[in-house]
């Protein structure tokens, strides 16, 4: 018990420096909204130059050097916000993560090219480091000393975060800028303040942690910004106690993980394996993570502006001609050397397809595509040196990564954004350092790797070092083969449902469709694809290595991507180029510059970045658009024919009966055992004052909040356990006060998304023949009824706000469900809106049989429409009744009017007042 003790207090001195990294990230994102992936890399440029260029080099003061290598972190951060941040204050949330792992490919390429040579520098500790006794175990003063620092830090932030005007403006400003602005705070002065003390208080922990780990640019940009981003994870981007709490798990978990390892590999069943004590404490924290998230997002999630979305429409004779000219250089131009390069980049193309179809198309943030590609190629490898031929083993090995990735998939379930980027960060960086560092892995160490011979295809020789024009070839073919997949998934019916989840979850979910389903589809294909490049890439020589499968090429294939154009298959042709290694980096070693390459690099990537935040493919399919559809080289997209008459058809009828429904947060009652009843062919109306609960119970009802108790039946069976998905596809549909429109695609395919789920086997068949089936008669009529038909090709942002809210509405009745629910429907609509509104409402129920649950402010579009109105006031049902006996109810009147006299006239009452005026 001793021990435990001694390495638990060992631990707390690099958790706390942890903990510094970690609080400075917490706070660049409290102000900018921006997780700094460079965080590391500052910390390591304030150690370089306090430690090597001023303290050793130069003899200069250790105090004063310091000082001069925090300056010099502060300096780099407040340039990159200016300069760059903040000209994409309004562009995708992940084009600004993308930003900032440029600055650190640039920071880290800075030091590398300043200090070549991979050699970790021993430094003397820069805090008093006497060895103490202390309980009978013997322990380094120091750690006490970065523990107080740590404490003393942790406190001054929350202080000024929670007591002073600037720390509630620099929150304010990072979730409203205009908010920050009427209150007389400038949100730029604001984020620059925040980039500057973040990155100090990188630099400062930088320079305390060296000492500890040794001077080594991989030691900064991997495992401390990895370990810090864990840290702030734990503490929610947002809470600095938290912070340093998950500082110190961090630190402690390594140094018991490395106590207990030789226990951990007993019970594994395996022999020494690296890398464990850094794996653990991560896995740890993501257990936690995963259990405190939500499956759908809140109500007052907000959506984050995406990059822009291609057609995915492809030519075949575009492709034939592209494919040719590269064949024509690689045979009658390029050398070996070039050939090599050319696969390089080739592997990098499909390696970035992968990104396209999980972050461009499903809007999941990964950071461990390598991850999957080493794995690719680890169990296609095992199989050929098990004695598999090559072409089974390809294939088996894509099938095999496919579970994994959707293992990996599982903390998507729970988390999004930048809590995702962070974890598929995390588990990225385990799989390199638990599996692909260890030889009883992948292979022996005097193999270096897995042995697999040269590489054989249908009895052709085409391994990379003896044949690199032929491999090339193969590379080629994978990547044609790949991106004529991800197009084909680009315009299927599975396409939408990943392109509704990227838009909105919680509006996909509203549809039936499953947002689960969906993301571990996504992982699941992502991972098959990355397994394709990891393949190709370890097949090139006779032994798998697997150095080349670590975070920095999930990180620098992510750039890629959004280089190329996140949103497009043509991002993986106009990103490739960009791959270390590849054709860039030839063209770079003809102009004497390709030592510098990573940097002019990184330097190329956020002069795209502020230049079209959308990528390359964004600009030359609108510039190249013209001559491309000359030459014949693409399609333009075909224009929808006229649809047929609708034909009426009646729901299936099925009641929808709430009782004793009743919804709690935290202490707080928001709905008081409520209930009603909605039968088929009827219009029920939802009444009552601003924050009576009805939204509450519509969310409630529909599966996006969990009742604390209650029954809430459809067709007499028990729906209060089924997810919002399942409740959506069993025929209970709701529209969204605030729209919650999928933007990225056009209007028809809006409402394709509300009426078709589509069956399983389409989950396959999409990605190989992808097939558009007609408009289903319901949502035929719902075109027609609404109105939509000429606007089907519209984006939703080009209609005008009336005919927003009608494709809203329209799509939830496509699928013809038994009950719907209206919130808010003629919100901002006009007289005469308002009342075709009341008009297509009436018709929902009379024509078609449907249930309507309808929740309005516009109370005479209410008594002129209702068959029944329920009126609720604080949560709680106060009257029930016809129109009627609801405009004469002594109770509605107190809600709506106050204590009024009970004798007053009822005709000041608003529920008198005609339609659009109340």
């Amino acid at each position: 018990m001793q021990q435990f003790f001694q390495f638990a207090l060992l631990g707390l001195g690099a958790g706390a420096a942890y903990a510094l990294f970690a609080q400075g990230a917490v706070l660049i994102y409290r102000g900018s909204g921006v997780v700094n992936f460079a965080h590391g890399a500052l910390g390591m440029l304030s150690s370089y130059v306090t430690y090597r260029t001023l303290h050793l080099d130069h003899r200069v003061n250790l105090f004063i050097a310091a000082v001069a290598g925090i300056a010099a972190a502060v300096l780099v951060a407040l340039a990159f916000q200016h300069f760059i941040l903040w000209r994409l204050r309004h562009a995708a949330a992940i084009v600004r993560l993308i930003a900032t792992l440029g600055l650190l490919a640039v920071v880290t390429s800075a030091v590398q090219l300043k200090y070549p040579g991979t050699a970790t520098d021993k430094i003397r500790p820069f805090l008093p480091h006497e060895r103490i006794r202390w309980a009978g175990m013997r322990l380094n003063e120091e750690t006490f000393y970065l523990l107080a620092i740590a404490i003393a830090l942790t406190i001054v932030l929350w202080a000024i975060g929670r007591f002073t005007r600037i720390g509630l403006a620099i929150t304010a400003s990072a979730r409203n800028e205009r908010a920050a602005q009427t209150l007389g705070w400038s949100p730029k002065m604001l984020a620059g303040l925040t980039w500057g003390v973040g990155a100090g208080l990188a630099g400062l922990a930088g320079i305390l942690l060296t000492p500890s780990t040794g001077l080594s640019t991989a030691t900064f940009t991997q495992v401390v910004t990895i370990a810090a981003l864990a840290a702030a994870l734990l503490g929610g981007f947002n809470s600095f106690p938290m912070t340093l709490v998950g500082g110190l798990v961090v630190g402690i978990g390594e140094n018991l993980v490395t106590l207990y390892k030789s226990d951990i590999e007993d019970f594994i069943g395996r022999g020494a394996i690296t890398g464990l004590n850094r794996a653990v404490p991560f896995l740890l924290i993501l257990i936690v993570l995963v259990v405190r998230g939500r499956g759908l997002p809140l109500r007052s999630h907000i959506a984050d502006r995406l990059p822009r979305l291609g057609t995915g429409l492809v030519s075949i004779k575009g492709i034939v001609v592209g494919a040719a000219v590269l064949l024509l250089l690689l045979f009658g131009v390029f050398n070996d050397r070039w050939a090599s390069a050319t696969s390089t980049s080739l592997i990098a193309g499909v390696m970035i397809l992968s990104i396209v179809v999980l972050t461009g198309y499903a809007g999941q943030v990964s950071l461990a595509q390598w991850a999957f590609a080493g794995l690719g190629a680890l169990f296609a490898g095992q199989l050929v040196r098990s004695g598999w031929r090559m072409e089974p083993a390809i294939l088996v090995g894509l099938l095999l990564t496919i579970p994994v990735g959707i293992v990996f998939a599982l903390p998507a379930l729970r988390t999004r954004g930048v809590n995702l980027a962070v974890v598929t960060l995390g588990l990225g960086f385990t799989v390199s350092e638990v599996i692909f560092a260890n030889a009883s892995f992948v292979g022996n160490v005097v193999d270096g790797g897995t042995k697999i011979g040269p590489a054989r295809l249908f009895g052709v020789a085409v391994d990379n070092t003896s044949h690199p024009h032929r491999w090339a070839v193969v590379c080629l073919i994978g990547l044609v083969l790949t991106s004529l997949l991800v197009a084909n998934l680009r315009r299927s019916r599975t396409g939408r449902r990943l392109l509704a989840v990227r838009t909105n979850e919680r509006a996909a979910a509203s549809l039936g469709i499953s947002v689960f389903a969906v993301k571990l589809y996504a992982f699941g294909v992502a991972a098959g694809i990355a397994a394709l490049g990891g393949i190709l890439s370890g097949f090139r020589v006779s032994t798998i290595t697997y150095t080349e499968f670590n975070v920095f090429s999930s990180i620098n294939s992510i750039v890629y991507a959004v280089i190329g154009g996140l949103g497009f298959v043509l991002a993986g042709v106009l990103g490739a180029g960009n791959a270390v290694g590849g054709l860039g980096t030839r063209v770079f070693d003809l102009l004497h510059i390709g030592k510098w390459d990573q940097l002019v690099g990184g330097f190329i990537l956020l002069a795209i970045l502020v230049a079209n935040p959308d990528g390359v493919a964004a600009v030359a399919t609108r510039g190249l658009q013209p001559l491309t559809r000359k030459l014949h080289l693409s399609k333009a997209p075909t224009p929808r024919s006229v649809l047929a008459e609708p034909v009426v058809t009646h729901v299936i009828p099925a009641p929808l009966s709430v009782h004793g429904l009743t919804v709690r947060f935290g202490t707080v009652t928001a709905v008081q055992e409520a209930g009603f009843e909605v039968h088929p062919g009827e219009v029920v109306g939802l009444i009552g004052p601003n924050g009576a609960g009805k939204t509450t119970i519509i969310d409630a009802v529909t599966g996006f909040v969990k009742p604390s108790s209650g029954t809430i039946e459809l067709g007499g069976t028990s729906i209060a356990s089924w997810a919002a998905s399942r409740r959506a596809a069993a025929g209970l549909r709701r529209s969204f006060q605030s729209l919650e429109l999928f933007e990225d695609i056009s209007v028809e395919d809006n409402i394709r998304s509300g009426e078709d789920v589509g069956s399983a086997l389409s989950w396959i068949k999409d990605l190989f023949w992808p097939r558009e089936p007609e408009l289903s008669p319901t949502a035929v009529a719902a075109i027609k009824e609404f109105d939509l038909e000429p606007m089907l090709g519209n984006l939703p942002g080009e209609l005008p706000y009336g005919r927003r809210r009608l494709v809203g509405i329209a799509r939830a009745v496509a699928s013809g469900p038994s009950v719907i629910m209206l919130d808010e429907p003629a919100a901002g609509l006009d007289e005469v809106e308002s009342r075709e509104l009341a008009r297509l409402i009436r018709r929902l129920a009379d024509e078609r049989k449907m249930g309507v649950l309808l929740v309005e402010h516009d109370v005479g579009l209410v008594m002129s429409t209702c068959d029944r109105i329920v009126v609720i006031d604080f949560g709680r049902v106060i009257a029930t009744g016809s129109p009627s006996e609801i405009r004469d109810h002594p109770e509605v009147r107190r809600a709506y009017l106050g204590d009024a006299d009970p004798d007053e006239p009822v005709t000041d009452f608003a529920l008198d007042a005609p339609m659009g005026s109340a």
